[in-house]
């Protein structure tokens, strides 16, 4: 069954992509016929012929390289010179205006064909990833203009209907020093929330961002047991399965004595965490068939009871610079708080462990809490300041967006970033014992993969359950260059397997061998499950919104498209974002996968890029081919020979040129295992 789906996604993505050339040709070879000039030949794809028979005076062509395909017609080629001056159905003899409606009517198919899979595929009701943030890189654009997690960007620079993609591609290709200004609604505000947001390109990113990640729903994709779980029970029904023939729902969720609470966002379920970070909690889930997921009645109800995991760590307290950033309008900016304090007291206690203090905001959430700050003047002089502020509940982050993110406070509102200068080490601790101490610098952390071990091991410890892999491979941080932050390291460590890790200090040249172990005090808030993104069901749309909404859609993307090209010309995007044909048949088969609408919306998206592609003023594509025709209109009779020939074997060089380079960068990720 599963060979057959496969062969029949093939199938669906053969016939997809060939019916975007063919309304292509279509378009060139209609106009020709109207403007009575003789087509020889119409070919879908290049090189052997697969299948073909003659029509009248029109030989039709299946070609066996499906990368394109021509319309060829009369006095086209060298061969057809007499014809160029004898035969008044040559296209040479047209007008130069019927000729530019001839080059031009692939183009103009090609965008009519993606305003109508947009309008089907919103006419018969899709899928889509709304816009809601799931998660704020601390420290980032997004944080800095006062995004939050829960919230949802619904317009962007006046334009509504905003998903999560299109959040995306605005930034990806806003230019230097944008700034894009948000509408966001938030849980609880009934007005919207405007926010001015400025792209950022970090350093070693192909891409502007601002820091934000999609929001997860309450389907669970898989169970990973946290390192400091003590023997985590089996998730029914992974083990031995091969193929995920059901999808489970978290409907509730609860703490053991207690009825459980109907769940209806995954922020409601990150609370729950938070609050019972340290008791058993029994999880209500509801089982449906994967081929009917949603629609689907549920099959099977059970219970899931996950015991609590603590954070594992060295027993290390780290030291932690001036905070970063203030959010604005958060309680920490209402308190004072401003960038470059210097946290040095938390409740008069000026031995806090940093890396502890949003899970210590959240357990003194509703009570005051004094800090004292130490807050460089701009004539340098430095002052001590007390102050008071009431964090909210807000749960604490458990993973981090960016390998070189700072430390979230999110009761807060203030972030700051931990360095990885050692200032205190608990007597006894891993770190202790492995011979660490005040003063030292950690330069890198590696976490090593897993050793084998027999299933039954697995089964054994309670490992059973684990439905995603092991990691196959370590894992290092490097500190010293930035590019990742002890946050990160640490967050990461929370998920692998509890095992010996390598902590270069002190630049030596021999690594410290220590293994972290649980820390019965510091209860860690998940419970190891993986939810998979939030998907909105968007129902049919009436003809009236679906055309408005695909006509939105079709001049996004062309727009899009002439974006992409500044911000590669200009070095906001990187070149190695790009793909061809493999990438592209990548994501279309992963459409097909999820269903025809899909894939309509997807090959809507292509045509338009065939579209604005096929367009650009280099030959021998359609655009090359109209800049030979307005030359030819101005100067008032065709270019010579010389210069057309010249110009069309410098653009087949640069087409040549960067199919090879996309070509290339299709095969790297398929060498490194990296796709978009």
């Amino acid at each position: 069954m599963e060979t057959l789906i496969f062969w029949l996604n093939i199938l669906k993505v053969a016939l997809g992509l060939g019916f975007v050339i063919f309304i292509h040709e279509l378009g060139h070879f209609l106009l020709a016929k109207w403007n009575g000039v003789k087509v020889e030949k119409f070919s879908i794809g290049f090189g052997p012929t697969l299948f073909g028979f003659r029509r009248g005076e029109t030989e039709y062509v299946l070609a066996a390289i499906p990368l394109g395909g021509f319309v060829k017609m009369l006095g086209e080629g060298p061969e057809d010179e007499a014809n160029k001056s004898t035969d008044p159905r040559a296209y040479p003899n047209k007008s130069v205006g019927a000729r530019m409606a001839i080059i031009s009517a692939g183009v103009i198919m090609n965008i009519f064909l993606g305003l109508v899979c947009f309008v089907y595929a919103y006419g018969h009701g899709m899928d889509e990833i709304p816009a809601k943030i799931g998660a704020v890189a601390a420290g980032s654009p997004a944080y800095k203009a006062g995004l939050r997690a829960g919230d949802e960007v619904v317009v962007i620079d006046g334009r509504r209907d905003i998903s999560f993609p299109t959040l995306q591609v605005k930034v990806l290709l806003s230019g230097p020093g944008q700034v894009l200004h948000f509408g966001v609604k938030r849980p609880g505000d009934p007005d919207l929330i405007a926010m001015d947001v400025q792209p950022v390109r970090e350093p070693k990113k192909e891409y502007p961002t601002i820091g934000v990640g999609k929001s997860e729903g309450l389907k669970i994709g898989a169970f990973l047991a946290p390192a400091g779980m003590a023997d985590p029970p089996d998730y029914p029904g992974l083990e031995g399965r091969r193929v995920k023939a059901f999808v489970d729902t978290l409907a509730a969720a609860g703490p053991t004595g207690q009825p459980p609470r109907r769940l209806e966002s995954i922020d409601d379920y990150a609370r729950l965490l938070a609050r019972y970070a340290d008791r058993p909690i029994v999880h209500h889930i509801e089982r449906r068939p994967a081929a009917t997921a949603d629609e689907g009645p549920v099959s099977e109800r059970f219970e899931l009871t996950l015991p609590p995991a603590q954070f594992v760590d060295f027993g290390l307290r780290m030291a932690a610079d001036p905070v970063r950033a203030v959010q604005p309008g958060s309680l920490a900016d209402r308190a004072g708080f401003r960038p470059g304090d210097q946290i040095i007291k938390v409740n008069g206690q000026d031995d806090f462990d940093p890396m502890r203090l949003p899970y210590l905001c959240f357990e003194q959430a509703g009570r005051p809490m004094t800090f004292e700050v130490a807050r460089t003047a701009a004539n340098g002089a430095r002052t001590v300041q007390a102050l008071t502020v009431t964090p909210d509940d807000t749960p604490p982050r458990v993973e981090p967006n960016l390998e070189n993110e700072d430390l979230d406070i999110p009761g807060l509102g203030l972030c700051l970033p931990i360095t990885t200068h050692v200032v205190g080490v608990q007597p006894g601790s891993p770190a202790a014992r492995a011979g660490l101490k005040p003063g030292d610098v950690i330069n890198s952390m590696t976490l090593k993969p897993p050793k084998p071990r027999e299933p039954a091991q697995d089964k054994a410890k309670g490992r059973g359950a684990r439905a995603t892999p092991a990691p196959e491979r370590a894992t290092t941080f490097n500190f010293d260059d930035q590019s990742a932050s002890w946050v990160a390291a640490f967050a990461i460590m929370q998920d692998w397997p509890l095992q010996e890790v390598d902590l270069v200090v002190n630049k030596a040249s021999e690594p410290y061998h220590v293994t972290p172990e649980p820390n019965r005090t510091w209860f860690y808030p998940s419970r190891g499950l993986r939810f998979l993104l939030l998907v909105r069901k968007l129902p049919p749309q009436p003809i009236a919104a679906a055309l408005r909404r695909g006509f939105d859609d079709t001049i996004d993307k062309i727009l899009e498209i002439y974006a992409t090209f500044r911000s590669l010309a200009t070095r906001r995007v990187s070149t190695s974002s790009m793909g061809g044909v493999i990438m592209i048949s990548t994501v279309a088969y992963d459409t097909a996968r999820q269903g025809l609408i899909h894939l309509i919306q997807f090959l809507g998206f292509l045509s338009i890029n065939l579209a604005v592609l096929n367009f650009l003023p280099i030959p021998p594509l359609d655009g090359g081919q109209m800049v030979f025709l307005v030359a030819e209109k101005v100067r008032g009779r065709p270019l010579p020979d010389a210069a057309v020939i010249a110009g069309t074997y410098l653009g087949l060089v640069l087409v040549l040129g960067l199919v090879v380079f996309v070509t290339y960068q299709d095969i790297y990720r398929l060498v490194t295992g990296y796709f978009f």
